[in-house]
């Protein structure tokens, strides 16, 4: 087989994993449930120079709809805060803390309260319940239209380079494209029908709550 059609295989398989990828990072990005991949994009600006969240704090996970983050200094938490606020500003946000034992000068075990961010992430009513809904499609379908755009390029560059190739060998290449593609689909479509359910399951969380109050 020639080296051109194995380099177009080896493209096509970098797209589709990218649009795959790209497509989740979005999905993570449309906050239903605590998602620590969603605070990657916060900067947090100290002393004049932006940095990473993970520089500045630890983040934890602490059920399905709260997040909290612990400042390395107290004194960032204004910043932090602001930070959060550029990129997410649907969560809510409160600070609080807990109180840990940690020797102090003299190795003693002395308590100390550390504070802590706590985000809540946003409320599935009526009006985002839709809003959502209609962005996972958005999203699904922009993504679909460059997958299918991909492959359907490869197969036509690769029909070219195919000509005089044994027909064993183009039937296999056809396979192994097929099988590729229908991977790429599934993943895809997975990730769409967990987003969704996500949806549906805190928009029935916001009406049991709704009917009680």
């Amino acid at each position: 087989m020639k080296r051109a059609i194995s380099n177009q295989y080896d493209q096509l398989y970098e797209k589709l994993k990218g649009y795959v990828a790209m497509l989740n990072f979005r999905y993570l990005n449309l906050c239903i449930k605590s998602e620590a991949a969603s605070l990657i994009p916060v900067k947090v600006m100290i002393e004049g120079t932006a940095k990473n969240l993970e520089q500045v704090a630890s983040c934890a996970k602490k059920d399905d709809y709260h997040i909290w983050i612990v400042p390395k200094y107290d004194d960032d938490i204004k910043a932090i805060m602001d930070g959060v606020a550029k990129v997410h500003p649907e969560f809510k946000q409160k600070i609080d803390s807990f109180t840990i034992k940690s020797p102090d000068e003299n190795i003693e075990m002395k308590e100390r309260d550390v504070r802590y961010i706590e985000l809540t992430m946003p409320e599935v009513n009526d009006k985002y319940y839709k809003a959502m809904k209609d962005a996972v499609d958005v999203f699904y379908q922009e993504c679909k239209t460059l997958m299918e755009a991909a492959v359907d390029k490869a197969r036509s560059e690769i029909a070219i380079l195919s000509v005089g190739e044994p027909e064993e060998d183009i039937k296999g290449i056809k396979k192994v494209i097929d099988d590729l593609n229908e991977k790429c689909e599934n993943h895809r479509d997975k990730l769409r029908d967990k987003k969704l359910q996500d949806i549906e399951e805190a928009y029935s969380r916001w009406l049991s709550i709704a009917d009680l109050s």
